[in-house]
């Protein structure tokens, strides 16, 4: 088996995998350990990506993006994170008559809880296995950037399709400009960090969950 072979069939059989790992969620959605279910999951999936990184291919951790933590992963992820929310809400804001000024932030604690346990876990396992495996192995494979984006895009989104079960503009604008964003910065930084991404998913779930208006705030007292 060819080099090239042999991470084709990494990617597939690691993208099935997910694939059928995200069907078996949806079935559980109304379950009351829904969450306890979802973190095992999780936890497995980056646990399997660590030990095919470090037993099969024999690389260390840090050639999928897990490196030591640095101060200015915050700073990264942070810009990255009001940068994305930018891009989510500006078209809904200059092209709708939604007006994502008029949010409040979250107050009870069941809900914050919910939010960052599903969602924020949610991110380091699609982080870890797109951004950090899958974007690693793409790149190996293909000389193409162009190509490595648009494949990372639609594995993303077909992923995130296989629990909705539905076609939502939306989402996939949204998926877009992540994956653009994050491979972007994942091709301009030496580093390859996934750690600033991770941070980056979290401010934009605050952000999106209520506590964006203070941007807005800051951005409209210029005019």
């Amino acid at each position: 088996m060819t080099a090239k072979s042999k991470i084709t069939l990494q990617i597939a059989s690691i993208y099935i995998f997910v694939l059928l790992m995200g069907f078996l969620l949806r079935n559980y959605e109304t379950n009351k350990h829904y969450q306890w279910i979802l973190i095992f999951i999780s936890i497995f999936e980056i646990a399997m990506i660590c030990y095919i990184t470090g037993k099969v291919d024999g690389e260390p951790l840090s050639s999928i993006g897990l490196r030591s933590f640095s101060i200015m992963d915050i700073v990264h992820g942070a810009v990255l994170g009001v940068v994305l929310y930018l891009l989510y809400s500006v078209p809904t804001e200059l092209f709708t008559n939604v007006s994502v000024t008029i949010s409040y932030p979250f107050k009870e604690m069941p809900f914050l809880y919910t939010l960052l346990l599903i969602s924020f876990i949610n991110k380091i396992t699609e982080e870890v296995i797109f951004r950090g495996y899958i974007f690693t192995k793409l790149n190996q494979l293909l000389s193409s950037k162009c190509a490595v984006i648009l494949i990372s895009f639609l594995l993303i989104y077909v992923i995130n399709l296989s629990v909705t079960l539905r076609f939502v503009g939306v989402n996939m604008y949204g998926t877009f400009i992540t994956t653009v964003l994050y491979c972007y910065y994942l091709y301009s930084f030496s580093r390859k960090s996934i750690i600033p991404l991770i941070i980056s998913d979290g401010v934009l779930i605050i952000l999106r969950a209520g506590y964006g208006y203070i941007i807005w705030d800051a951005i409209y007292s210029f005019f």
